[in-house]
């Protein structure tokens, strides 16, 4: 029994100083980065869910075009806002979201044939935003006051839309959409 012990002690030391080592510390990275800017707005939403409601693939009858039935309004603004620097300053929106290959205006990270569509509300039928879109909020007026850009609205519409009319892909539709303040 000795004669095991002892020639097992220098076998169990090398597994216990193995796994010592197997424990050695790993590194992590934090990137950090911000802006500066000349103003300020924090963007609200009037809603932060759409639910546009089910709808068959009967119902997508143009391709690159809202259903219809599927269509809701939703405000996007601005508020807590600075006052701007000078007359004429602009108080815009950035969009951005993931969209669907070749069609930088339908907005889906589902990967399916179907989105969401967006228009502003005072905007001609078939005017569309696309990712990147750079949207006016409002103009600072000759002598620049904070209630320029504070509490100003954008109504925009909201509505599901395929890349084609046959075969349109069945199941959920994931579409975030992000609005940015740009000064200018």
């Amino acid at each position: 029994m000795r004669k095991i012990l002892s020639t097992m002690t220098p076998v169990a030391l090398l597994l216990l100083a193995a796994a010592g080592n197997a424990q050695a510390a790993s590194n992590a990275q934090l990137t950090v980065t911000g802006t500066v800017v000349a103003a300020t707005c924090d963007v609200s939403l009037s809603t932060n869910n759409l639910d546009l409601g089910n709808h068959t693939p009967a119902d997508f009858t143009a391709v690159a075009t809202p259903v219809v039935a599927s269509q809701k309004s939703f405000t996007v603004g601005v508020n807590n806002c600075q006052t701007p620097l000078l007359g004429g300053d602009t108080a815009n929106l950035v969009v951005s979201g993931q969209t669907l290959g070749g069609n930088p205006n339908i907005f889906n990270s589902t990967g399916t044939n179907t989105g969401v569509m967006l228009r502003l509300a005072s905007a001609p039928a078939g005017t569309y935003i696309k990712s990147g879109d750079k949207l006016l909020v409002a103009t600072a007026g000759a002598t620049p006051a904070q209630t320029d850009f504070n509490g100003k609205t954008l109504s925009l519409q909201a509505g599901l839309a395929a890349t084609t009319t046959t075969g349109v892909n069945i199941g959920a539709v994931n579409a975030p959409v992000l609005f940015s303040f740009a000064y200018n």
